[in-house]
């Protein structure tokens, strides 16, 4: 649809608790007609269209959060090395090296997953909208528990707006609710299983 055609306009932007820079607005479709030429696809189609869009968008959101996810990592790092209690570096202490040890590990486990949903999806296999479920789950619940992670580390300017840590809490929270909440993936992810396993429509 393009702009200034009839009916169409932006309305008010949505103020969101994460991905500040995204700016998302309203969009208000009133009585507008699209020309055949601007139409996506055959007439009808639209939604599977949609859905079908939803498998890549998956991907790209799962893509975020394992970034999201190493920034937090790299800074409780940076932070626990420099950051010095009774004289002696965060890192020295056990319940530390454990918080760092689980966020190294669920970050690379993110960061597989990933690779291999879009491989998956760059060979358009058939178990490439499955992959692509598990990925945004899994990467996006990951970004969540190391956000909260680094805050832990972190301390009192792991809630300080000026931390810049609660940041990544913010945002995890934006990966696990747009391109379908993850409760979504989960059925996704079990439809598509069933199906592939057992030729099972469980819908």
């Amino acid at each position: 649809v393009e702009k200034g055609t009839p009916g169409f306009r932006v309305g008010e932007k949505i103020e969101v608790i994460g991905i500040r820079g995204s700016h998302p607005n309203e969009v208000i479709l009133d009585n507008v007609f699209v020309p055949d030429e601007n139409r996506v696809g055959d007439e009808g189609i639209g939604f599977k269209i949609a859905m079908e869009t939803y498998d890549h968008g998956r991907l790209g959101v799962a893509a975020q959060a394992v970034g999201t996810a190493q920034a937090a990592f790299e800074k409780s790092l940076q932070y626990s090395i420099q950051r010095h209690a009774f004289e002696k570096p965060l890192i020295s202490f056990q319940a530390v090296q454990f918080h760092i040890s689980e966020m190294v590990t669920l970050l690379q486990a993110a960061r597989l997953l990933l690779y291999w949903a879009s491989y998956l999806a760059m060979k358009e296999r058939p178990e490439a909208v499955f992959a692509a479920s598990m990925a945004k789950l899994f990467a996006t619940e990951v970004a969540e528990k190391i956000a909260l992670k680094a805050i832990t580390i972190h301390g009192g300017m792991g809630v300080a707006t000026e931390g810049m840590v609660e940041r990544f809490l913010r945002d995890s929270q934006v990966f696990k609710t747009y391109e379908g909440a993850n409760d979504i993936q989960k059925l996704v992810i079990m439809r598509q299983m069933m199906k592939h396993a057992f030729g099972m429509d469980i819908t």
